[in-house]
């Protein structure tokens, strides 16, 4: 019997490597044997590993489907963790009171090939923080969870109804979060937003005009095993660590000390999760792309879904940060890789532009301005990130219009 997690060390490298059947096992060996954690011993069985490898890539077309997600609805009386971990019952000292999340967790913990996702609906009918605070701090610290203290009579953690004391929650457990903002709902504290991206779903006039002509309802059973082909490529991606070539990684960091620097202003500054965050997003994002990605179609992502987010407040404090962002956002800027002289040639200038519509001393840096003949000045398909230029007009004239704003535009 093999270990299954040394199955999927070949898993993921063929995957990765995009390795077909007619490669030989010992040229696979070879190369895994290069990082693998298990014995030279061990990988020398190549001709096994390699059928179960392929084996474990063709699985998931080829048998029954596995539940690999679990939609809970928020409540609104959840001021506990016990809607999501579950507890211990005081009476029966042999029941623990399981929910579908935990037993979510539980799952995804012994089978770590495979994805799972839990997906919260409404979540923000009650206060995240309260009923997801053990999880928001296991997603940052990777410290376990506490689920109970019974022991065995040698002493050693025990399990309660099937439920062990503590639980980590397993790197290939994914959460998704639904929200509606309206005025029975929570807005987000930063601890939430940091750890998260958010996505914004609007609907264009032409969307609903084809859905009012053949309006039918969302077919969810069709979608169950559409991604099952994609399995062993996803989960070998998310064990790998994204790297950027040395330029990207240089314009990226200057990007992030441009809008940095700006969003200080506002003490909405992000730190290093979110630096960290960004990086790997736009890694991975050019490592999925063609040959022709573009910088900016990430960089622009990651503005609308980790630091706009966070910002909200009135006009008087919001207005001039409003401002600076969407210059930001709509100044094109030059980037030239040389020796050792990577960088923006028009940086010192756009910095300067930036403060200045922070001081909102020109009208011409005014966002919302039109010109003489009715035109916006600055125009959403002509900005630099128009998709995040866009957002912050939005909130712009919310704000002025109402005196205060937020992302969610409530």
């Amino acid at each position: 019997m093999l270990p299954r997690a040394l199955i999927q060390e070949w898993v993921d490298y063929i995957t990765k490597n995009h390795i077909d059947e007619g490669t030989p096992a010992r040229t696979i060996r070879e190369a895994v044997s290069a990082t693998t954690k298990y014995s030279t011993q061990l990988n020398s069985f190549e001709t096994h590993l390699k059928a179960a490898a392929f084996a474990m890539i063709a699985a998931p077309s080829t048998t029954q489907g596995v539940r690999c997600y679990e939609v809970i609805s928020v409540g609104a009386d959840w001021t506990s963790n016990e809607h999501v971990l579950g507890y211990p019952d005081g009476l029966d000292k042999s029941r623990y009171v399981r929910t579908k999340a935990l037993d979510l967790i539980l799952r995804a913990a012994a089978e770590p090939g495979r994805p799972y996702f839990l997906i919260l609906d409404e979540m923000n009918l009650s206060h995240v923080e309260r009923y997801f605070s053990d999880l928001l701090s296991a997603i940052e610290s990777d410290e376990p969870i506490h689920l109970h203290a019974d022991k065995n009579k040698d002493g050693s953690p025990g399990l309660r109804d099937g439920v062990p004391g503590e639980v980590c929650l397993p790197p290939n457990l994914y959460i998704i979060g639904t929200v509606n903002v309206d005025e029975t709902t929570y807005m987000f504290s930063p601890k939430v937003l940091d750890r998260a991206n958010v996505l914004e779903f609007r609907v264009s006039g032409s969307e609903l005009k084809l859905f009012l002509e053949n309006p039918a309802p969302v077919d969810i059973p069709k979608l169950d095993g559409a991604g099952c082909k994609f399995v062993g490529q996803f989960m070998g991606l998310a064990r790998t660590r994204s790297r950027l070539m040395e330029a990207d990684r240089k314009r990226l960091e200057s990007e992030m000390m441009l809008f940095f620097s700006t969003l200080q202003a506002a003490n909405s500054e992000f730190g290093f999760r979110v630096a960290k965050e960004v990086a790997t997003f736009v890694g991975f994002h050019k490592e999925l792309s063609s040959s022709s990605w573009d910088f900016r179609l990430a960089m622009d992502a990651q503005i609308f879904q980790k630091l706009l987010p966070k910002l909200h407040g009135s006009r008087n404090f919001l207005e001039p940060i409003l401002c600076a962002i969407a210059l930001l956002c709509f100044e094109k800027r030059t980037w030239e890789e040389a020796d050792g002289q990577d960088g923006y040639t028009d940086s010192r200038a756009l910095q300067l532009r930036v403060q200045s519509a922070m001081r909102m001393e020109d009208d011409g840096l005014d966002p919302l301005s039109v010109k003489s003949e009715g035109q916006p000045a600055y125009a959403v398909a002509e900005a630099y990130y128009p998709m995040s230029f866009e957002k912050v007009i939005r909130m712009l004239e919310r704000l002025r219009a109402n005196g205060f704003t937020s992302f969610a535009e409530a």
